[in-house]
């Protein structure tokens, strides 16, 4: 582990990070725990153990509570001496193979501190203190509100740290947001992990993280709580509507304007029924839907001061004028009902070669003058 920095204001959820990790981790494997934490209890800490299947207690490792004007005393960590048979360590109130969990840091290690040599070692050769039955070198873990407290001395050597964000914004306190950083720098080019936790309450009775009995957090100011702005319920609510709305509008337009071509076509289909023939009506009012012309086809239209007309032909070449009331569109679109027969001008049979083209061509060219 080297030495891990967690970081967090007051109440973030630093100290049940490491509670509910690192610490408990270190005593399920058998490591002695020295910490400053508050209200630590070694009892119910290995009862709580035992309660998660972690073990039946007879492996765990110790809790040994300090106090924070303890661990600048001198001969608290062991001191390793160099010689040509091989190094030496003079024991420390902390032992090789020790977890070292210290809560608010700055207070021995501020930046405006000076470091002792002892501690300067220490945090430089901790892993040299190793335990003679497993092996295992000491470890630190250091708990401050800001990472810049700490002495320049320190913060180089600080492998991992961590920053703890409570969900006050999103006005949900019973969880936290944690940021895993590669170094003390904690930007995000070394921002390696993002995740978010929720509390425990069995994990609390564990330590304290109030001075006093209990302890509650009152809201001071609730604008902190992003959910309580009415603005962003305003947008949440227009993101949901607007698309309803817009569906809706669209919907209404299209089968509105189908209903409309389908209105307007029914008093054409009946003008053009009564001036066709009985049979023609006959045939109509059976509900089929008139056929194209084997005779009639459009072949141009006529304008009038005052008047118009549309001018169909057969396939001899027989002029026929109606009023463009029983035509739709215009150009070579334009259709009509002649007859009880569909009329455009794609309709009838095609004219004889040099007969009647010759006398419809004439014919409309007489229409025209």
């Amino acid at each position: 582990m080297a030495i891990n920095a967690y970081c967090g204001v007051m109440g973030s959820g630093k100290s049940y990070e490491v509670v509910q990790g690192p610490l408990l981790d270190a005593i399920a494997s058998g490591r002695r725990v020295v910490t400053n934490v508050d209200g630590i209890n070694e009892e119910r800490i290995h009862d709580f153990l035992i309660g998660k299947g972690r073990g039946d207690g007879s492996h765990f490792g110790a809790v040994v509570h300090v106090r924070t004007d303890d661990i600048s005393e001198p001969a608290f960590f062991p001191i390793e001496h160099e010689s040509a048979e091989g190094a030496t360590v003079t024991p420390g109130f902390v032992q090789p193979g020790d977890l070292l969990v210290v809560d608010e840091a700055w207070k021995l290690w501020a930046s405006d501190k000076k470091i002792s040599d002892e501690h300067m070692a220490f945090f430089r050769m901790h892993r040299h203190f190793t335990h003679a039955d497993t092996g295992v070198a000491c470890d630190v873990v250091l708990m401050v509100q800001d990472i810049g407290d700490l002495h320049r001395k320190v913060k180089p050597v600080v492998e991992l740290s961590f920053r703890m964000h409570k969900l006050k914004s999103l006005g949900l306190s019973s969880g936290y947001r944690v940021e895993q950083y590669e170094g003390w720098k904690q930007n995000s080019k070394t921002r390696v992990g993002t995740y978010v936790r929720k509390y425990s309450k069995d994990v609390f009775p564990l330590y304290k993280s109030y001075a006093g009995v209990g302890g509650k957090e009152a809201v001071v100011d609730k604008r902190q709580n992003i959910l309580r702005n009415k603005r962003l319920w305003l947008i949440v609510v227009m993101l949901v509507v607007m698309p309803i709305v817009s569906v809706r509008f669209l919907w209404t337009f299209f089968h509105r304007a189908t209903h409309g071509t389908t209105a307007a076509a029914s008093p054409l289909a009946s003008s053009s029924g009564a001036a066709g023939s009985a049979a023609s009506f006959g045939h109509a009012a059976g509900g089929s839907k008139p056929s194209f012309s084997e005779n009639w086809r459009i072949v141009g239209s006529y304008s009038g001061p005052g008047r118009s007309w549309v001018v169909v032909a057969d396939s001899v070449g027989r002029l026929r004028m109606e009023s463009p009331s029983m035509f739709q569109n215009t150009g070579v679109v334009r259709v009509g009902t002649i007859d009880g027969e569909q009329v455009s001008t794609f309709s009838g049979a095609k004219s004889v070669a040099g007969g009647g083209g010759g006398a419809a061509s004439a014919g409309l060219g007489a229409v025209a003058k």
